[in-house]
């Protein structure tokens, strides 16, 4: 059946691993492929971030490159004004077209023009060979009035102010300007500085006009590309543009070799993929949004940037209209193929991760369900020898406990007989000398037979503690008054004066264990009025708490004794431990009564504490819980500020109800056998009862004399005080 048992829990135990090996696996791989995931996302947005900043440097690398081409032209505009014979020609065609009734002038201006082409063609030769500029353009002021293209000599005397901006703002202000702009035949960057000359007639320096130098797009984005050949660049101008600023003729020119294509036509480009994208849906619609953008081209992806294309007079004026667009892009293949890379390496990796976290977790498991295999049949076997040791203690308590009864009774036995014949001894006629050895004896004798009540008692509360039946309802205030009264005669004798003090918030009644309560308080009173030469002990009572079904007081006992020690104030609840060895001997005792007054204490729910200052006097307290058995009194308000209120009235000022020789009668027979057999929570329980009531004044004396020792836990002399009272009775 053992090995069936053993089987079941080892087929449970192989189950139960399984099934953890199983959802942690599961929980593993969904976190690897979650991780591996994440990753790839983080990867790449990274990648995407980093071809957005790549873009704005595109933008600004483009801008660049156009401001360095304006300074060229215009240091090569700058370079031919300077030169004198230009100058001087460029004057005299000025003076032969305002003779000749101005626009193209006539013959003289032909003249004029023939020998300035003559003077500069060889030098734009020279110039455009090494700087890779395309036009010089001479026109005179005010406003755009072409007098000279090198580029075109044939075409001449039109007016431009309306196109040349750059021209005209050259000549109306006499200063270098620089931009793209599109003119009567091309499209370009221009440069442009004021042209001037010495006029003899004059003597004096004058503006003549302005020189225009300029390349296209093409030129500038071949440049472009041999700094950057990662790159590709294209310009784009708008339809609109061209149509309303390029001679019809000359535009139908540039659309024989370049159509427009989605509204735009190429004016430069690095690459002729651009017409391929031009008609990509997905390239056209995002043309017009400017920023970073991908495009995906069969097997080929690209990385790229538009920017609009604003021309010299659009930079000053930003109602007009852009003059076209700006796109730059990459190549992002190998981008592409690392990330992809990363990312197959990635799960690669965590498959490999997972793998390897399987076997050490499959391992892993095994091993520790080796261990709860061991584990399981130790537990078992500990269970039993725990079965077994649980059994041997029931019978060693109840052994004990049959110990205990068998020496309360033979302990009792041979004590009584020596207590008997010594107060034998004692009335019959001794001298003085055998009288003091016979009181000795009998003192001796009875304190003997108090240690072993006092630790048949510690061993009895350990074995059984207190018996929750005895729950009762009683009066607090009246049980503090009963203590008083009975701890007078002790206090008077002593020097000491005994009072009780509670607030005035005290319960009327309250349910819990008045016996056990009682023995607690008497064994403080009693240690209070022992070391203590004069001055007060007082007995008091407070409220802490309370509410509609408990109620907690605390119970204090405070005298202005010979106090404690600090360190002697934990010492003096260990049995047979007083303050020291001196005070021992001074004021005698057992040192059992505080152990004993604790154990009681905590096995109602609380603990005694104590304060104490060396040759000031001392304070032991505790609190405890009691349920209320009804309806709080109307003196238990919680409103109402704690005050004490100090009891001094009269012995008699308890009102008891008066008992009969009957009930006394009954009471000392459930007496006898609780005396007999040392059961001190039934003695007491009983003597509570006694001391409730007022007796006939003959049994009166006897009867307080009763309950002190069993307050006292002297059950001995106890057990002779109701032998006579029977007598009385």
């Amino acid at each position: 059946m053992q090995r069936s048992h053993e089987g079941g829990k080892g087929s449970l135990i192989m189950n139960i691993r399984i099934k953890i090996f199983l959802i942690l696996s599961a929980v593993l791989f969904c976190s690897i492929m979650l991780y591996v995931w994440v990753y790839s996302k983080i990867d790449y947005q990274r990648m995407m971030t980093g071809f957005a900043k790549r873009a704005e440097q595109l933008e600004h690398s483009f801008k660049a490159e156009q401001d360095s081409t304006e300074i060229r032209m215009l240091q090569i505009a700058t370079y031919v004004a300077h030169d004198q014979k230009a100058q001087q020609l460029f004057l005299l065609g000025k003076h032969a077209v305002e003779l000749e009734g101005g626009g193209a002038g006539g013959e003289l201006a032909d003249q004029v023009r023939k020998s300035l082409f003559e003077h500069v063609q060889q030098s734009q030769k020279s110039l455009a060979k090494q700087f890779g500029f395309r036009q010089l353009h001479f026109h005179l002021g005010p406003g755009s009035h072409s007098f000279l293209r090198v580029h075109r000599p044939e075409k001449f005397g039109d007016r431009m102010d309306d196109v040349r901006y750059t021209i005209v703002v050259a000549n109306a202000k006499q200063k270098n300007t620089m931009g793209f702009e599109t003119g009567r035949v091309f499209s370009g960057i221009r440069g442009v500085t004021p042209i001037y000359a010495f006029d003899g007639s004059t003597g004096e320096k004058v503006h003549v006009g302005a020189l225009e130098a300029g390349t296209s797009f093409s030129n500038m984005l071949s440049i472009f590309q041999q700094n950057r050949p990662w790159l590709n660049a294209t310009v784009l101008l708008n339809q609109e543009h061209l149509q309303a600023n390029v001679w019809p003729d000359f535009l139908n020119q540039l659309l024989e070799d370049n159509q427009f294509i989605k509204g735009f036509r190429v004016e430069g480009t690095t690459s002729s993929e651009i017409e391929k994208f031009l008609v990509h849906n997905d390239f056209a619609n995002v043309l017009m949004d400017p920023g970073h953008h991908l495009l995906r081209a069969g097997e080929n992806t690209y990385s790229f940037a538009s920017f609009p294309l604003r021309d010299f007079r659009g930079e000053t004026d930003s109602s007009l209209p852009d003059a076209g667009l700006v796109v730059v892009w990459r190549d992002i293949n190998s981008d592409i193929a690392a990330y992809h890379s990363n990312v197959r390496n990635l799960f690669f990796y965590g498959i490999l991760l997972f793998v390897v976290i399987e076997l050490l977790m499959f391992f892993g498991l095994k091993s520790m369900t080796r261990r709860l295999r061991v584990e399981l049949k130790q537990t078992r076997e500990l269970e039993i020898a725990s079965e077994h040791v649980r059994a041997v203690a029931e019978e060693a308590s109840r052994l004990k406990t049959e110990f205990l009864g068998n020496m309360s009774h033979e302990l009792r036995t041979p004590m009584n007989t020596i207590i008997g014949l010594g107060q034998l001894l004692g009335e019959g006629s001794l001298n003085r000398q055998q009288q003091s050895f016979i009181d000795k004896i009998n003192l001796s004798a009875k304190s003997l037979l108090n240690l072993i009540d006092e630790i048949l008692l510690i061993a009895d509360l350990e074995s059984w503690g207190i018996d929750k039946s005895s729950v009762e309802n009683f009066k607090p205030t009246q049980l503090l008054n009963q203590l008083k009264e009975n701890f007078n005669d002790r206090a008077k004798n002593q020097g000491v004066e005994l009072k009780t003090e509670f607030t005035t918030s005290a319960p009327k009644q309250v349910s819990g264990f008045p016996a056990q309560l009682e023995q607690v308080l008497s064994q403080l009173l009693g240690n209070a009025i022992k070391f203590s030469s004069g001055g007060d002990v007082i007995l008091s009572l407070m409220l802490l708490e309370h509410n509609t079904e408990t109620v907690t007081l605390e119970f204090a006992v405070s005298d202005q004794g010979i106090g404690i020690s600090k360190g002697q104030q934990e010492l003096i609840f260990k049995p047979f431990q007083q303050g020291d060895g001196s005070k021992t001997r001074t004021y005698g005792g057992t040192g059992l009564g505080l152990t004993i007054a604790r154990k009681v204490c905590q096995q109602m729910g609380g603990d005694i504490a104590v304060e104490s200052t060396l040759g000031q006097g001392s304070r032991f307290s505790f609190y405890l819980q009691f349920k209320c058995p009804e309806e709080l009194s109307t003196d238990l308000l919680a409103s109402s500020p704690v005050l004490l209120e100090t009891t001094v009235e009269s012995d008699n000022s308890t009102t008891q109800i008066l008992g009969t020789f009957g009930e006394i009668a009954q009471l000392l027979d459930q007496l006898k056998d609780p005396l007999a057999q040392l059961r001190p929570t039934e003695c007491q329980a009983i003597g509570l009862v006694i001391k409730r009531k007022q007796w006939p004044e003959s049994l009166e004396r006897d009867i307080k004399k009763l309950t002190n020792l069993i307050d006292q836990y002297r059950f001995v002399e106890a057990q002779e005080v109701v032998v006579c009272l029977n007598k009385l009775l």
